[in-house]
């Protein structure tokens, strides 16, 4: 194992264990200023062979972010349109104008007092719902083409915490969904209350799920998975299927 290796299994292991959060947080910036995306993964990736709990780790995993943000500029710069992982780059960026539109919506809602039929917003937290089960395809595709291809590389880690957090997030977008078209039939304290708490979390949460796939799984995809390899995740892809917010660039079956 490489020192740099050692040292971030150390740091992240002192993360959990009750020290200045602050302190070893500086100091896995300085180290992260030094290793790539694949050695972070294998990392994490034998933390959880020696029985680090995966919800431990996705805490964890959050310490290098800051320290990856040039990793997704490097990335967008060596992969070509149509690449998977610039379509999966591509609807994240519609994703994030998704939840922006959520983050203007729920503050609104929660000024009002009652439900009105007439009230337009009402229609847009319906459309936001719908693009939110939406984004369902485009973890479907990174679950059946892409994950499965960077697990046969060994690097297990990112690809489990990902799956986690995918289950995590479908309920409450569901949950959103059913608020949004059965708004007459609950009481609207009710709706308001529980509107203001799914949003908030899936807002918070699915915006970090979004960075960490963009500035460390993707990287780690790109850097581990075999160029002959892509064309195969491309066909399983176009098979899947893409989602209505697909950039029209993308050359899509449905």
């Amino acid at each position: 194992m490489s020192r740099n290796k050692v040292e971030l299994k150390e740091l992240l292991l002192r993360l959990n264990s009750g020290e200045n959060i602050a302190e070893v947080k500086e100091e896995a910036r300085v180290l992260l200023e030094r290793i790539s995306p694949k050695e972070l993964s294998e990392a994490e990736q034998e933390l959880i062979n020696e029985g680090l709990p995966e919800t431990e780790l996705r805490h964890l995993c959050e310490a290098h972010i800051e320290a990856m943000a040039e990793e997704l500029t490097a990335l967008k710069a060596e992969v070509e349109v149509g690449h998977p992982l610039q379509i999966l780059i591509a609807e994240h960026d519609e994703i994030l104008k998704v939840l922006t539109r959520l983050e203007e919506v729920n503050p609104a809602i929660q000024k009002l007092d009652s439900y009105d039929t007439n009230n337009f917003i009402f229609d847009e937290l319906k459309e936001i719902a719908y693009l939110l089960l939406e984004t369902e395809n485009h973890h479907k595709r990174e679950e059946e083409a892409l994950f499965p291809e960077v697990d046969q590389t060994g690097v297990t880690g990112p690809t489990r915490i990902m799956k986690m957090e995918h289950e995590d997030l479908w309920p409450r977008k569901e949950r959103i969904d059913y608020l949004a078209q059965h708004v007459e039939g609950i009481d609207f304290d009710d709706f308001r209350e529980e509107l203001n708490q799914q949003a908030e979390y899936l807002i918070l949460t699915l915006r970090d799920h979004i960075f960490k796939e963009n500035h460390i799984l993707y990287p780690t995809a790109k850097e581990v998975i075999p160029e002959d390899r892509w064309e195969e995740i491309k066909r399983n892809s176009d098979e899947i299927g893409y989602c209505s917010f697909t950039p029209i660039r993308v050359d899509r079956k449905n």
